[in-house]
């Protein structure tokens, strides 16, 4: 297959050219090409197939770190089929499974089981994230990473496993376990506040009657995931410290869905102060654009975890994301029913679709000036392959998988979720404006984005030392 007419994002910049692929990789690049760089790559075009791009733009396929493909028990919620075809037709080649499965996916059978459930049913490449078995088993824990896991999700808020993550011991034996088999920890950060803070918070709502997304703000404040986020690092520095480990044995943690300016600001002040720490994180397309004081049909569309914040925290982290400081974007796409998200507050659960927002928000504002395409495809796409190991993915090289997406700026129009491919039709960037089109969208040089298309993904399994 050749894309010709292209504009390609390669090495930071954009130029005119064309692409060869043969089977599953990019097999040749050329810039600005001329009539013979043409006929050289014709010769080679194993199955004679020509695409012209028309001057749309070819980026790397975005590679998501953060999902809930349901299934497993919640089929009524998504299924793989459902949440991965979502994902392709968003331009999402790659993203990773978070274990809140049920039953959850914290023993080596039910990691097992949930994986083979999603062969042959996926239509983009899914990597594992497991919960961690109860009571830290250490020989639970090597059977599971022999099932080839990215690594292990841990929930201080609603522990899978009766583990209390708000204990240091636990903490230190799981971040022992991290060094010594090398195996990322994925930390959704936050502390809970007392039952009597609650209630005083509940019982002032009652009375000053502000929005439901303002309350979930406040019984979730910044303030406790700036305390986990300090907890932690505090934790992991003294573990290095007890341990007296050299830099290749560093526990590898990385902070889900950073939601706060000083929770960011903790994590930047740890990384500069020693440049050899295993520490990475990411924040959400929602917490760079979405605030408490958005207006919704209904609010509890919006409600998610970490809650969205105050218009001040949106508008640092995204000052970040312009400036090259965020390092990675992972959608939490949290799919819920609507006869769950329309219940009253206290019973709506977490969450929201994310995935085919993603694209149409983000490249919005690229397409737009607002952002650098540089910076985008670094966190979307560069950086997950490079700091997790994704070999073959992430860049436009020769060499490497033809994960693609070609994209283009077309008339404005509103996002609408009933258009959407996920189960989970409703969305609070319901009537957002986007000028993005996914034309076409590539999964090791087989197009995904087609209704007849057939569940192609596999299982992207790693190989840590056990």
């Amino acid at each position: 297959m050749i894309l010709k007419n292209a504009k390609i994002f390669s090495k930071g910049l954009v130029h005119n050219g064309a692409i060869l692929v043969i089977k599953e990789s990019i097999a040749e690049i050329k810039y600005n090409p001329n009539e013979r760089d043409y006929k050289t790559l014709k010769s080679k075009n194993q199955d004679g197939k020509e695409i012209d791009c028309k001057n749309r733009l070819i980026l790397p396929g975005i590679i998501d770190i953060h999902s809930h493909l349901r299934d497993m028990g919640q089929c009524d919620k998504e299924t793989f089929k459902t949440g991965t075809r979502a994902a392709a037709f968003s331009g999402i080649t790659t993203v990773f499974d978070m274990p809140n499965t049920n039953p959850p996916a914290i023993t080596y059978e039910n990691v097992k089981k949930w994986m083979e459930k999603a062969q042959n049913n996926i239509y983009v490449n899914v990597g594992f994230i497991a919960g961690v078995p109860k009571e830290i088993n250490e020989v639970e824990i090597k059977k599971i990473i022999e099932l080839g896991v990215i690594g292990f999700k841990i929930y201080p808020l609603s522990p899978l496993n009766d583990i209390d993550w708000k204990n240091p011991d636990c903490i230190q034996k799981i971040l022992n376990l991290s060094s010594k088999y090398q195996i990322p920890l994925f930390f959704h950060a936050g502390f809970p506040i007392s039952e009597t803070q609650k209630e005083e918070i509940l019982n002032d709502f009652r009375i000053q009657k502000y929005s439901i997304l303002d309350l979930h703000n406040r019984l979730n404040p910044v303030k406790m995931e700036e305390k986990y986020i300090q907890f932690l690092i505090s934790n992991y520095e003294k573990h290095i410290y007890n341990n007296n480990l050299n830099p290749a044995n560093y526990p590898i943690v990385h902070f889900c869905h950073v939601s706060c300016e000083k929770g960011y600001s903790i994590i930047q002040k740890a990384l500069q102060s020693d440049k050899n720490l295993k520490i990475s994180f990411e924040i959400t397309p929602h917490h760079l654009q979405l605030s408490h004081d958005i207006k919704l049909e209904k609010d509890t569309y919006g409600k998610v975890l970490p809650p969205l914040r105050s218009l001040d925290n949106v508008a640092f982290l995204f000052k970040q994301y312009m400036e090259g400081n965020v390092p990675l974007i992972g959608t939490d796409h949290a799919p819920h029913t609507r006869e769950e998200k329309v219940q009253d507050y206290l019973a709506a659960p977490s969450g929201f679709p994310g995935f085919e927002t993603y694209p149409l928000t983000l490249l919005h504002k690229v397409f737009n000036f607002k952002l650098s395409l540089e910076n985008f495809v670094k966190a979307s796409s560069e950086n997950p392959a490079r700091i997790f190991n994704l070999n073959k993915k992430g860049f436009i090289k020769e060499g490497f998988d033809a994960d693609l997406i070609i994209v283009d700026k077309v008339q404005e129009f509103p996002i609408k979720s009933h258009n959407f491919k996920t189960k989970a039709q409703y969305s609070p960037y319901e009537n957002f404006k986007s000028t993005v089109q996914i034309w076409k969208v590539f999964l090791k040089g087989k197009e995904i984005n087609n209704e007849n298309v057939k569940a192609v993904g596999n299982i992207i399994k790693t190989s840590y030392k056990v």
